[in-house]
């Protein structure tokens, strides 16, 4: 998907799926970014590339076969995304596999006040809180 066209949007919600194991903690494994008029999916594929594609939330399931379930919900303020609702998006960079182009494996998300780093490492999804800057200030690029 050419992320340049969701450019300008406001973020309007995050919806995080969340893989639990019988008591383990949940850990985030999706995350949905509802936008004005589209809504991304950002995940960890079976190959550990970083994918972001347009797709809608799933539903919550069990799988008791394996004592384990997927919690589809409202992100929790935990979730790096969500300080960021109700701005806008400026703009995604992302960065690929240096061996081969086509394997996203890192991205950053640049809102009005900051950004957010997702990545792929071990096959799991992780996110944290980029630069950090006032409305109008400065290039949050590295």
């Amino acid at each position: 998907m050419d992320l340049s066209r969701v450019e300008g949007q406001r973020l309007v919600a995050v919806i995080g799926a969340l893989f639990v194991h019988g008591s383990d903690a949940p850990e985030l494994s999706h995350v949905w970014l509802r936008l004005e008029s589209v809504t991304l999916l950002v995940r960890v594929a079976a190959d550990w590339t970083l994918r972001i594609e347009p797709d809608e939330p799933e539903e919550s399931y069990t799988m008791p076969e394996w004592d384990s379930r997927v919690d589809v919900v409202p992100a929790s303020d935990g979730v790096p995304f969500v300080r960021h609702v109700g701005e806008r998006l400026v703009r995604v960079v992302e960065w690929f596999d240096v061996e081969d182009h086509d394997e996203l494996m890192e991205a950053e998300f640049v809102f009005d006040t900051g950004s957010v780093v997702a990545w792929s490492f071990g096959g799991d999804l992780h996110l944290a809180g980029g630069h950090e800057r006032v409305l109008g200030g400065g290039d949050p690029a590295r």
